[in-house]
């Protein structure tokens, strides 16, 4: 429900539970290395962002 939450503001339209289920979005980080540095993903514009 949070990830479901996330998508719809992000998208700012309404998201359903079978798009949230077949969405390839992935919310992990590219490597678990506690000493690389994560890139800063871009910033979410309700309305303009496309859903993965």
């Amino acid at each position: 429900m949070g990830i479901m939450g996330r998508m719809a503001a992000y998208t700012g339209k309404t998201v359903t539970w079978d798009q949230v289920i077949e969405s390839t979005e992935d919310l992990t980080p590219p490597t678990y290395d506690p000493k690389a540095s994560f890139p800063t993903p871009p910033v979410a514009v309700p309305g303009q962002t496309k859903m993965a």
